[in-house]
């Protein structure tokens, strides 16, 4: 009977011990940092200082601002899907809509090229139609050349209200190296864009940047290009050959 109860006690002692020395499970993880870099650019392609820009998660207090190369990052962010919003004066404000932050780090990929602000103001819009072209005369200022290009974005519907906010085809970013710069459009471009002929079209430029920090915004459902010049004229006209 002695013999059983040593050994009834000693079981009892190791299975406590055992007990007492299992290692507390880790909480499961519920927050991570959120980092990522941006390249910040002139109204043209010449490369700016890339510090500066504000990064915000909507919705939250979170903010942060990008470093001398660039770089942004925030720390202990609760897991979810976030946006992001990014802003400098000068620049027009960019977002990117549904990340997927679920892990310890979240690195945005690819980096954003944002540029400034088009300076680029439309004064003059025209158009003509020989044969099965289409020509879109365009007058800006600053004028174009082959020293200060500009860049421009058009706006195409067959509603005479056609803007940067109600179209159904875009063409741009394009380059003008001259002034008046000529959009020439076939008959065969136009008909791709879903155009047919005799069909009256409405067409409506923008001055634009090089980068056009454009991006799809969910809740609008619609592209948003935050990087136009507002200061334009009324849309031209023509008649689909």
């Amino acid at each position: 009977m002695k013999i059983v109860g040593y050994s009834l006690v000693l079981a009892l002692v190791f299975a406590s011990c055992s007990r007492d020395d299992d290692p507390t499970p880790n909480p499961t993880p519920t927050k991570g940092n959120i980092s990522g870099e941006v390249n910040l650019y002139l109204e043209g392609p010449q490369p700016a200082d890339d510090d500066g820009m504000t990064v915000s998660i909507t919705g939250t207090n979170f903010t942060t601002t990008t470093d001398i190369d660039g770089k942004y990052e925030f720390t202990d962010v609760p897991f979810g899907s976030v946006d992001l919003v990014f802003e400098k004066s000068g620049y027009g404000t960019f977002k990117r809509f549904g990340i997927d932050h679920s892990a310890a780090v979240t690195f945005i990929s690819p980096n954003p090229s944002l540029s400034q602000l088009s300076t680029t103001s439309i004064t003059n819009l025209s158009t003509s139609v020989v044969d099965t072209v289409v020509t879109v005369a365009t007058t800006m200022n600053p004028s174009a050349s082959n020293g200060n290009p500009r860049y421009l974005t058009y706006f195409f519907s067959t509603s005479s209200t056609v803007s940067n906010n109600e179209w159904s085809n875009v063409l741009g970013v394009i380059e003008a190296q001259i002034a008046p710069y000529n959009l020439n459009l076939r008959k065969s471009a136009l008909e791709t864009m879903g155009f047919q002929s005799g069909q009256t079209v409405y067409v409506r430029c923008y001055g634009n940047s090089y980068w056009t920090n454009e991006y799809e915004d969910p809740n609008l459902g619609m592209t948003v290009y935050p990087n136009l010049n507002q200061m334009t004229v009324a849309a031209a006209s023509f008649v689909v050959p």
